[in-house]
């Protein structure tokens, strides 16, 4: 009897539970809960932002309005720019779902829908975002060259694109197609051999999304400054050329002789400052209009009030910051552009004799991409100012830039007791220039371009007028690019010069000449493309 009893208590209440069940609004006795979509998150950022081509799986969870994850089937469909729906099939359930092979072709932003399968209800969307992959290569593509380049792809946001792969097809120069996949930081590095002119492809995903020109072994670039009358329109015509996006800083020297500016060309590269010039008594119009037209800021005149006049500096002071470089003497204003420029890793400091210009220019690009200064000295003393620099600079290395006549064994032999010291010097500043370059050029990432400017730099190399500043000028633009600058005289090619030209000519891919043609002539200019012509 008690078994009975309990059986029939248990029906009773399952009955209760039914007619309960069967009480709640919208659900019918045998009926399943209708569930309400109404919310979703994209697993990670790389589901919500693809790249152009790639097929990719989205990741998703979905959430109803209860904020419990949702389960029930689920469609979806991705609307584009113009409206055009696709439809994809999701899988998943219990609030973790998938999209799978889904491929856009065009960047841009995206609207996607999941909407759930009946009888459940609601939707829930999304943005999805398509960026390009976006290749830098670093290197040249050189015509009948084994070249290497090296690539690291991103996408259009800068967002490192690592172990993807990228194919370079150089079928339409001549070579072949590669296949790569880039490293953890987005990089790889390939070898080609182009045998004619043309594109070579980046492809990645089956979209080209990059090209690299070949070129030519040697390019002679357009002359610069080749209308300009003096050393004012000269300065102007490289600042314009080499600083066409504008500079901060500004350096200003006198116009005439160039003891002061000789050690600023470090200066130069430092500030990112391309230097102009100017009548020492008055402000050259044309070089206030060119430090407007640059935007600049601040302006550095290097020299005292003997170079260029408190006048001058007052004008400035109307419209610009000024900051003023000047010490006692050519060598201690040589100490005070040190103390802006520094000493980099290298712990190596040039020295040139004070009136050397033509030495203390041909290592200046070299010295300024090594973040080293040039300091000046006397013939057979070394003057006290460049030694406290030395010290304070902390240097461990001293290049002495030329010979013996211009810088004495003893002066040498003072420094040796503190520094490692090197001498260059040849029999004249063309040979000198030739020996600085001799240790200086860099043949594993060559230094580009070379410029070409008119050797006449002191007083005593014009018969009347003032000396060409073209070198100094250029050697600025030269640190600014990477280059560096060979000096020659207006009508003949130093024997020293041409054989460094012909014995260095495959590390050397562009040139261009700077100045008028009393500074270099339009025949030695065509020599000079002709030597180096490949």
């Amino acid at each position: 009897m008690g078994k009975k009893r309990q059986t029939q208590t248990v029906l009773r209440v399952l009955m209760m539970m039914v007619l309960l069940i069967g009480m709640i609004p919208g659900v019918a006795l045998g009926d399943t809960p209708t569930l309400t979509l109404s919310g979703l998150t994209f697993m990670t950022s790389m589901d919500s932002n693809l790249i152009t081509g790639e097929t990719s799986n989205i990741n998703l969870r979905l959430w109803d309005d209860t904020s419990n994850p949702f389960s029930g089937s689920v469609n979806a469909y991705i609307i584009d720019a113009n409206g055009n729906q696709t439809f994809y099939s999701v899988s998943g359930a219990q609030g973790i779902y998938s999209i799978s092979n889904v491929t856009l072709d065009t960047p841009g932003n995206y609207s996607l829908y999941v909407t759930p399968t009946a009888p459940n209800t609601g939707a829930a969307g999304g943005t999805i975002i398509v960026a390009n992959a976006v290749p830098t290569v670093t290197g040249s593509m050189v015509i009948n060259t084994n070249n290497t380049l090296n690539v690291k792809l991103a996408d259009s946001a800068g967002n490192i694109l690592a172990r993807k792969a990228v194919t370079i097809d150089g079928s339409a120069v001549g070579a072949t197609a590669q296949s790569y996949t880039t490293l953890s930081d987005g990089t790889f590095s390939f070898q080609m051999d182009p045998s004619s002119y043309g594109n070579v492809s980046i492809i990645h995903a089956g979209h080209v999304i990059g090209t690299i020109p070949v070129v030519p072994a040697y390019t002679q670039n357009a002359r610069i400054g080749v209308t300009a009358v003096d050393n004012v329109s000269q300065s102007v015509a490289i600042a314009s050329s080499g600083w066409a996006q504008g500079a901060k800083n500004v350096i200003l020297t006198r116009d005439d002789q160039f003891s002061d500016a000789m050690a600023a060309v470090p200066l130069s590269k430092k500030l990112d400052a391309p230097i102009l010039m100017t009548d020492s008594s008055k402000l050259d119009d044309r070089s206030l209009t060119e430090i407007e037209n640059l935007g600049a800021e601040n302006v550095y005149i290097v020299g005292g009030t003997g170079a260029i006049s408190q006048a001058v500096e007052d004008q400035l002071k109307n419209y610009f910051t000024v900051i003023r470089i000047a010490g006692l003497d050519r060598y201690a204003t040589a100490v005070d552009i040190s103390n802006y420029v520094g000493l980099e890793a290298t712990h190596t400091v040039y020295i040139a004799n004070g009136y050397a210009i033509p030495d203390a220019v041909a290592a200046s690009a070299f010295a300024a991409e090594q973040g080293s200064p040039i300091l000046l000295t006397d013939k057979d003393q070394i003057p006290t100012s460049t030694l406290d620099a030395l010290a304070n600079l902390n240097a461990s290395n001293v290049v002495l830039l030329g010979g013996t006549g211009v810088i004495s064994p003893q002066v040498k032999d003072a420094l040796s007791l503190k520094y490692a010291v090197k001498q260059w010097g040849g029999h004249d500043r063309y040979d000198t220039q030739n020996i600085i370059f001799e240790n200086l050029l860099n043949t594993t990432t060559p230094q580009s371009p070379l410029y070409f400017a008119s050797g006449l730099v002191r007083q005593d190399d014009v018969s009347s007028g003032k000396p060409k500043a073209d070198a100094l000028l250029t050697a600025a633009l030269a640190a600014k690019t990477g280059g560096f600058v060979a000096m020659l005289s207006p009508n003949t090619l130093p024997a020293s010069l041409n054989y460094f030209l012909l014995y260095n000519k495959g590390y050397i891919s562009k040139a261009a000449v700077v100045g008028n043609y009393s500074g270099i002539s339009r025949d030695l200019e065509q020599r000079l493309q002709q030597i180096l012509n490949r």
